[in-house]
């Protein structure tokens, strides 16, 4: 998903903020060439961090927060997971002929 809102918060686990912070001027950089010139602010939540137990990864949040983008590895892991059940279930127990599809 694409998210072109001009204010974007980042929300980082609190070890990670100094690396988020030396970054984020190339971030702002590559944001306007991929979008043709669009602004962005870009800020980094420094009153509330992702829990220091979550593995690594950025949240994004836009419009106070009803727009959120979470983009840590335990997001993308479970994404992989709920991708995977159809081909773990067809390896475990074999194709069901009662199903029509494959999800």
């Amino acid at each position: 998903p694409r998210l072109l809102e001009p204010n974007v918060t980042v929300r980082t686990r609190e070890v990670d903020q100094r690396i988020v912070d030396s970054i984020l001027p190339a971030i702002t950089q590559k944001y306007k060439e991929i979008t043709g010139g669009k602004d962005i602010s870009l800020k980094v939540d420094t009153e509330a961090f992702l829990n220091p137990e979550v593995t690594g990864g950025i949240e994004l949040l836009a419009q106070k927060g009803r727009i959120k983008i979470v983009n840590t590895l335990e997001a993308r892991l479970e994404l992989i997971a709920q991708q995977l059940i159809p081909e773990i279930r067809c390896a475990l127990f074999g194709r069901n002929p009662n199903r029509k599809f494959a999800d």
